[in-house]
């Protein structure tokens, strides 16, 4: 909603809901777009004591252990935030290591399979002009993109391939393979999900049981939700 609206659906002076809207935008409690104003995802963080009422995350946790393979290992739901992901739920596998960022943790998109799954659904040139505010792009590994043009050359190889990989450039060791959700609806934020392994683990076989069963994972959450 704009401005105006909100000032008259709440029935208050056009400065204060101005005041008032700029407090909660600072802490992320909401988002302007356009001069419109949305839900921010800080609520998530807010609302973590309730996470697990929430149907979403629910249907991931479920439909995660159900898979063949990929419920061996670590299984991660995460969102889209600008140049970042925040991660909404996990499920863990049978591995002896615990793999993967905990619930709420924000990580750059650029240097994740999550992160480049969702980037690699929107506009090229929306991508550019979105990481060309960063200073640079972090980099967590040797193996992380270091500029904008490798960064898009990978993203057009996801959309390609049809998945995102993350081959040690968020950590050493750890290999991750991502596909993106469809979004339910224009305002809706953009999720995508994950599997996490290690990288001495990773075989081309298993690769491809894990990638389809992420596959799986997108169909079964597409049709619940």
């Amino acid at each position: 909603m704009g401005l105006s609206d909100l000032a008259r659906c709440l029935d208050l002076p056009k400065s204060t809901v101005a005041n008032l809207c700029s407090a909660l935008e600072q802490v992320g409690f909401i988002t302007r777009q356009d001069g419109r104003y949305n839900l921010g995802p800080r609520l998530l963080e807010l609302g973590a004591a309730y996470v697990d009422r929430i149907d979403v995350l629910q249907e991931f946790r479920d439909a995660s252990a159900r898979l063949r393979w990929a419920s061996q290992e670590t299984v991660q739901l995460a969102l889209l935030d600008g140049t970042e992901i925040i991660y909404l739920a996990r499920h863990d596998g049978n591995q002896p290591i615990r793999l993967g960022a905990g619930v709420g943790r924000r990580m750059p998109a650029t240097c994740t399979a999550l992160g480049k799954a969702l980037l690699a659904e929107i506009d090229p040139s929306v991508v550019q002009s979105t990481l060309a505010t960063l200073p640079t792009l972090p980099v967590l590994t040797p193996h992380s993109k270091r500029n904008i043009a490798e960064l898009l050359e990978d993203l057009d190889t996801i959309r390609e391939r049809g998945y995102a990989i993350d081959d040690e450039e968020n950590s050493i060791g750890i290999v991750c393979y991502s596909v993106s959700l469809p979004t339910m609806a224009p305002t809706t934020a953009r999720r995508a999900v994950s599997v996490t392994l290690l990288k001495a683990r990773e075989t081309p076989s298993l690769r491809e049981r894990l990638v389809e069963d992420l596959r799986t994972l997108k169909a079964d959450l597409s049709h619940r939700l």
